[in-house]
């Protein structure tokens, strides 16, 4: 409680800088310990949008580059780079799936074949890389689970996608906010995304997107908290996230992205910890940049990945 006044307390006695306009933080300081670094937000910036994003991340230089990126802009810290990216909420390229608990009340899991393929779990020791195959199959119930209602498998099915974002990820451990796989399946704790019409192009693409530096931004700061590293992401809100508009690209910008996934898709990402230093991620971000002609985005790439919610580790 103390703490908390204290934090108050030294919040109203600044006039912390102007999160699109200003620069640097204030710094909530007690004693010789930083709590934080506080930002201003115009009240119409959150009035009809999330709370989160303004204050996603410990670093208000992310605060900033978080608030311009939703926007399409890109801003590096320090004037140091600047770019536009087409965006596009991302229902408007696709539709997701059941949640886990729809799918444990139509079917259930099995090791044999049948027509129902699944991508089951997410271990992080193997779902290392962006192109994954089915791991288990579903079976359809005959009957409903002891005070659950059945789920119908025609209405089931055909929510099943070759694009899934995680639906939930453990920051310290975990390496992939989204794969893709050849063939549809449903998952258990992915959301599976069904790009209408079909395109395979658009899904290389836009895979390739939500796994690079950029879009982990704005992910997290559309992310809900739960425990420690766990961090969850609903289906209302991934629906409006901010996404790449696969549709808006150059038949050559669609080219490069193609290739690039191509070229990294059976190749081994390292924990989100470790994406400073991940030869793989900044691949993904220097397909991503040139393709759009955008700068280097290596700095944002080492500072979100010292962020706590990243490596579990306050700033130093």
């Amino acid at each position: 409680m103390v703490e908390s006044l204290a934090v108050a307390y030294s919040v109203s006695q600044a006039s912390p800088p102007d999160i699109a306009s200003g620069q640097g933080a204030h710094e909530v300081m007690l004693g010789d310990v930083k709590f934080g670094e506080a930002v201003t937000v115009p009240w119409v910036d959150i009035r009809d949008s999330l709370w989160m994003p303004p204050c996603a991340f410990a670093q208000s230089e992310l605060l900033r580059v978080v608030h311009h990126l939703v926007k399409g802009n890109l801003q590096l810290p320090g004037g140091s780079g600047t770019g536009k990216i087409p965006l596009c909420p991302l229902q408007q390229l696709g539709g997701l799936g059941p949640d886990r608990r729809d799918i444990h009340d139509g079917f259930r899991p099995v090791n044999g074949v049948t027509a129902y393929p699944a991508l089951w779990s997410h271990d992080a020791s193997v779902m290392t890389t962006l192109a994954q195959t089915p791991n288990r199959h579903l079976s359809p119930l005959s009957r409903a689970k002891a005070g659950r209602h059945l789920r119908k498998v025609e209405l089931l099915w055909p929510k099943a996608g070759r694009v899934l974002l995680a639906e939930r990820l453990r920051m310290n451990t975990q390496r992939l906010a989204a794969v893709r796989l050849e063939e549809a399946v449903l998952s258990n704790v992915w959301w599976p995304l069904s790009i209408n019409p079909q395109n395979d192009d658009w899904e290389k693409a836009l895979v390739l997107w939500l796994n690079s530096t950029l879009c982990m931004l704005v992910l997290l700061a559309h992310r809900e908290e739960t425990q420690g590293a766990w961090i969850d992401f609903k289906k209302p809100v991934l629906s409006k996230l901010p996404v790449l508009d696969v549709r808006a690209l150059t038949l050559t910008q669609m080219e490069r992205l193609v290739d690039a996934y191509e070229a990294l898709k059976k190749q081994t990402l390292l924990p989100f910890p470790q994406m400073a230093s991940d030869a793989v991620r900044e691949m993904i971000d220097n397909a991503i940049c040139d393709a759009l002609g955008l700068p280097n985005i290596s700095v944002l790439r080492k500072l979100l990945a010292q962020e706590p919610v990243v490596c579990l580790r306050p700033l130093s």
